[in-house]
């Protein structure tokens, strides 16, 4: 058994798309080969979505749900490039605020 990779904190805005219904949502953290989104709704384990950002669209597939949040495995691993464009959010309106991150941050 190993250590699951580095997960980097975030407040990223994107669009999920699972078939033809689109949702607002938020990157709550990211690896290369995956990511926890927050305000998430109507999402089963093992749906197909694709997530549509500033990197482009990004399918995967939903892993586990519990409420508003969700994990998704990405089809195609993310390269450096990618990680470190979703890792810093952008000022987006409607971004929550309010929602803290617990969490050390590497500094570079």
């Amino acid at each position: 058994m190993g250590y699951r990779p580095h997960r980097y904190p975030t407040t990223y805005p994107v669009v999920l798309q699972q078939g033809e219904v689109r949702q607002n949502c938020f990157l709550i953290n990211v690896t290369e080969g995956g990511a926890g989104l927050f305000d998430v709704t109507n999402l089963s384990p093992k749906d197909e979505v694709t997530l549509r950002c500033s990197v482009g669209n990004l399918d995967a597939i939903v892993q586990w749900i519990d409420t508003d949040q969700c994990g998704v495995v990405f089809k195609q691993r993310l390269g450096t490039r990618q990680i470190e464009q979703l890792r810093h959010a952008p000022t987006a309106y409607g971004a929550p605020r309010a929602r803290t991150v617990q969490a050390f941050t590497e500094l570079r």
